[in-house]
C-alpha cells in the first residue's frame, strides 16, 4: 500500500526519522553532484562538438564507433564494480574496507587487462569484418591498450562513492576527466589535426586522473592494499579471506548480467559498423549523448542512492526505503520532464551545435529523448534491485530482454537503416525498465508510482505550448533561449499550484539549505 505522503507526519515516527536521515544523505550527494554533473555533461558536449566540427561527420563516426566498441568491454569488466557500493557502507573496520577495495581492484583490472589484450589482437579481424579504414584499426588498438587505465578510473570513483566522498568523487569523475578530455580534443583538432592523437590523449588522461584520485585515497583515507580481512579482535587475525567469496558471490551474477545490459546500451554500435555508414555512427553517438541530457536528475539522485539504499535494506527499514523510492522517483520525473520538453521542441537548434550534417537527422532526436525519458520515469529501479540483493533477478530480466531485442534490432536496422536502429534503442530502454519495475515489485513490494506522479506530466502540457508558441513567433537563436526560459517558468508555476507533499518540501528544503551554504562560502 502506498503511504499518503500528502498528510502531516508525526515528528516522533521512527520511519520519518530514518527517512530524514536518508534524504539528508541523498541531498548531501546531490548538492555537489548536480552542478558537477551539469559541468561534466557540458564539457562532454563541448568535446563532442569540437570533434564533430573539427573533423567530418564520417571521421567522427569512426572515432565514436571505435570508442564504443572499447566501452562495450569496459562496461563488461565494470560488472564487478557494484560490490563496492554494496559492501563498503557496511564495512566494520578500515582493514575490512581496504580488503574489499583490494579484492575489487584485482578483479576489475585483471579482467580489463584480459579484455584489452583480446581486443588489441582482434582489431585487424574486426576492421576487415566491418570493412573499416586503417584509421579505425589504429584507434581501436589505442583504446584496447588503454582499457585497464580507464577501468581503474571508474574503480577509484566507485570507491569514492561507496565511502560517500562527494567532493573528491565529483572532482575526479565530473570535472577532472572531462576537462582533461576537452583539452585533449582541442589539441587533437587545433595542433595535430589527427583522431589517433585524440584517442591516445583520452587514454592517457584517464590513467592520470585515476592515479591522482588513488593518491588522495591513500593520503586522506589510509587506503592500503590488503588481501585478507580481519576475523578476530585485532587486525592481524586473518584467514583465507571470506571477503573474496562474498564479493565474487555478489558480483559474479552482475558480471554475467553486464553482458545483457551492455548489449542493450552499446550493442547498437556493432550493428552500425556492419550495416550502416560512418556518418550514421556519428549521428547515433550524438543522439545518445544529447538524449542522455534528460537523465541528469536521475544521475544526481543516484550518486548516493546505492549506499543509502544498501544501509536501509541491511537494517530492514522497509517502509523508509519504500517512501524514499517514492519521493526520489517523483523528483526525478519532475526534472526529467523539465529537460525533455525543450530538447524535443528545439531539436534542430540542438543538433545544429554539432554541424550542418547533424541537423538533417534532428527528427531522430525524438526517439533518443523519449527512450531516456522512459528509462528514467521509474527512478532508481536497477540500483534498488542490486542493493536489495536481487542481482540474479536483474540478470534474468536483462538477459531475456536482450535476447528479444537482439532478434528485433537486426531486422529493423537492415530494413529501415538508422531510423530502425533508433526504434530498437527506444524499445530496449522502455521495455527493459518496465520489466525491472515489475521484478522489483514482485520481489520486494517496492514500486515507484503514486497518483502524484501525474502532476509533472500534466504541467508539461502548458510548458510545451509556450515553447512551441515562441518557436513560431521568434527566429533562431533567440527562440530556443526565450522559449525554454518561459516554458520552465510556466512549468514551475503549475507545479506550485498543484502543491508539494511534506516529504518533497523537506527534500527541497534540505537541498536549498545546502546550496545556500555553499553559495555563502563561495561569496564570503
Amino acid at each position: 500500500m502506498v503511504p499518503d505522503e500528502s498528510a502531516p507526519e508525526e515528528g516522533g515516527d521512527p520511519v520519518v526519522a530514518r527517512l530524514d536521515d536518508a534524504l539528508e544523505r541523498v541531498a548531501h550527494g546531490a548538492t555537489v553532484s548536480v552542478p558537477s554533473i551539469l559541468l561534466q555533461q557540458g564539457l562532454t558536449l563541448a568535446f563532442t562538438a569540437v570533434l564533430t566540427n573539427g573533423f567530418t561527420a564520417g571521421a567522427y563516426g569512426v572515432f565514436a564507433v571505435a570508442r564504443r566498441l572499447q566501452q562495450f568491454l569496459l562496461h563488461l569488466a565494470l560488472g564487478f564494480r557494484s560490490g563496492l557500493s554494496r559492501f563498503l557502507p557496511n564495512a566494520d573496520s578500515t582493514a575490512e574496507r581496504n580488503a574489499l577495495v583490494t579484492v575489487a581492484s584485482v578483479i576489475l583490472v585483471g579482467v580489463a587487462t584480459v579484455f584489452g589484450v583480446a581486443l588489441f589482437l582482434a582489431a585487424p579481424l574486426v576492421t576487415r569484418a566491418t570493412d573499416q579504414s586503417a584509421t579505425f584499426e589504429t584507434v581501436l588498438r589505442v583504446f584496447a591498450l588503454g582499457l585497464p587505465a580507464m577501468v581503474w578510473l571508474f574503480t577509484v570513483t566507485e570507491v569514492l562513492r561507496g565511502l560517500e566522498e562527494v567532493g573528491p568523487l565529483n572532482l575526479t569523475l565530473r570535472v577532472g576527466f572531462p576537462l582533461a578530455q576537452l583539452c585533449v580534443g582541442l589539441g587533437g583538432v587545433l595542433v595535430f589535426d589527427d583522431l589517433v592523437a585524440v584517442a591516445v590523449g583520452v587514454v592517457a588522461v584517464s590513467g592520470l586522473v585515476g592515479v591522482a584520485a588513488t593518491a588522495w585515497l591513500v593520503r586522506e583515507r589510509d587506503l592500503r592494499p590488503r588481501l585478507r580481512a580481519p576475523t578476530g579482535d585485532t587486525a592481524d587475525e586473518t584467514v583465507d579471506p571470506p571477503v573474496w567469496r562474498r564479493y565474487l558471490r555478489y558480483t559474479f551474477p552482475l558480471f554475467l548480467g553486464a553482458f545483457a545490459t551492455t548489449a542493450q546500451r552499446l550493442g547498437f554500435y556493432p550493428l552500425i559498423a556492419v550495416y550502416l555508414t560512418d556518418v550514421a555512427g556519428g549521428v547515433f553517438a550524438v543522439g545518445v549523448l544529447v538524449g542522455g541530457l534528460v537523465r541528469l536528475p536521475l544521475m544526481g539522485i543516484n550518486q548516493f542512492i546505492p549506499p543509502v539504499a544498501a544501509a536501509l535494506h541491511e537494517e530492514d527499514h522497509r517502509e523508509a526505503l519504500a517512501r524514499l523510492y517514492h519521493v526520489t522517483s517523483r523528483i526525478v520525473l519532475v526534472g526529467v520532464t523539465a529537460l525533455s520538453v525543450p530538447v524535443l521542441v528545439y531539436r534542430e537548434a540542438v543538433m545544429g551545435l554539432f554541424g550542418p550534417t547533424f541537423v538533417e537527422y534532428a527528427p531522430l532526436l525524438v526517439g533518443f529523448v523519449l527512450a531516456q525519458y522512459g528509462a528514467c520515469a521509474a527512478g532508481s529501479v536497477g540500483i534498488l534491485l542490486r542493493m536489495t540483493d536481487n542481482q540474479r533477478a536483474l540478470l534474468v530480466v536483462n538477459t531475456a530482454i536482450t535476447l528479444v531485442l537482439a532478434a528485433m534490432a537486426i531486422p529493423l536496422t537492415i530494413e529501415f537503416g538508422l531510423p530502425g536502429l533508433v526504434a530498437s534503442f527506444f524499445l530496449m530502454l522502455t521495455i527493459n525498465n518496465g520489466l525491472e519495475v515489475a521484478a522489483l515489485y514482485y520481489l520486494e513490494g517496492l514500486q515507484p508510482l503514486t497518483r502524484l506522479h501525474a502532476r509533472p506530466i500534466l504541467a508539461a502540457v502548458p510548458m510545451a505550448g509556450v515553447a512551441l508558441g515562441v518557436k513560431v513567433a521568434l527566429a533562431r537563436p533567440v527562440a530556443p533561449v526565450v522559449g525554454t526560459v518561459l516554458g520552465l517558468a510556466v512549468y514551475a508555476l503549475v507545479l506550485r499550484r498543484f502543491g508539494f507533499t511534506p516529504v518533497e518540501r523537506r527534500l527541497a528544503g534540505t537541498l536549498a539549505d545546502r546550496y545556500r551554504a555553499v553559495a555563502g562560502r563561495i561569496t564570503a
